[in-house]
């Protein structure tokens, strides 16, 4: 049997909600399919590029989580919980920017 390596029992649950980034320039639609005190589990409707940390907005709550990725497995995602001393400041990325980024152009 293996070892779970959660810091917290997770609920699944089905809520709608979305992954915002870029200064709120930048939101996607997924789905919460489990939860705990700790972090929780998304799930993006088709594969994208994510940063590392980022908003999850959560709709029928009208509240707004920051969160840092943890794993990726295709459409799922895994999220720890940010609290305030661990939030980086957001930096907005311009569209030129992240197209260089994308093909590995320094600059």
């Amino acid at each position: 049997m293996t070892a779970s390596r959660r810091q917290a029992p997770r609920s699944r649950i089905f809520q709608g909600a979305s992954v915002v980034f870029n200064g709120r320039q930048s939101v996607l639609a997924c789905t919460i399919r489990n939860w705990s005190d700790a972090g929780a589990m998304v799930r993006m409707s088709d594969w994208i590029a994510l940063p590392e940390t980022f908003e999850l907005d959560i709709a029928s709550q009208q509240s707004s989580i920051r969160v840092r990725q943890c794993w990726r497995r295709g459409d799922d995602v895994g999220v720890v919980f940010l609290t305030e001393a661990d939030q980086p400041p957001c930096e907005v990325v311009s569209l030129a920017q992240a197209r260089a980024r994308r093909a590995g152009v320094s600059g």
